[in-house]
């Protein structure tokens, strides 16, 4: 999947942090993978076929996160996940991408609770394809966590407002 993500200003570090530890307690339980510090993504993972699933989070501060896998990392952590195989291109796919980023949503906003910080979430939206990209909004922090295992590579694009504050904006306000 092609990505650009767009330099600005610093993403909220309480709030990556939250991101990194609830992956990271995911996913190793799940499929061994583990977070890779200062991580980069494959070029040739980018422009491939691949499953992402988003998740906003209205609070505050207003943010948003999309998980991304690679189709081979995909069908690989769904079968160790799911304990059985699942095609890449099936319905359940996506299901199953949609409930991963669930599950780790709302481990997220439990840790940031826990810390005053509000973080109501939405649904998952999940998207299959290639060369896809993310495009972040001029003037929005940003950064990317990267998780690496046996089973493959994933990882999360995360998304905050913008510096004049027009970014996640509620309905009528």
């Amino acid at each position: 999947m092609a990505e650009t993500l767009a330099a600005a200003m610093v993403f909220p570090p309480v709030v990556s942090k939250a991101v990194e530890e609830s992956a990271a307690a995911f996913f190793k339980s799940s499929c061994n993978m583990t977070h890779v510090p200062n991580g980069t993504v494959d070029e040739n993972d980018l422009g491939a076929a691949g499953i992402m699933s988003t998740i906003s989070f209205m609070g505050d501060p207003p943010w948003a996160f999309a998980m991304a896998f690679p189709e081979e990392s995909a069908v690989t952590i769904a079968k160790v996940f799911a304990g059985f195989e699942i095609e890449f291109d099936s319905p359940d796919m996506g299901d199953l991408v949609g409930e991963i980023a669930n599950v780790i949503a709302g481990d997220i906003t439990a840790r940031l609770h826990r810390k005053g910080i509000k973080a109501p979430m939405s649904l998952p939206t999940v998207v299959r394809g290639s060369n896809v990209s993310l495009l972040t909004p001029t003037g929005g922090s940003s950064t990317r966590l990267v998780y690496a295992g046996p089973g493959g590579t994933c990882w999360f694009n995360l998304v905050g407002t913008r510096t004049d504050g027009v970014t996640f904006r509620r309905p009528g306000m």
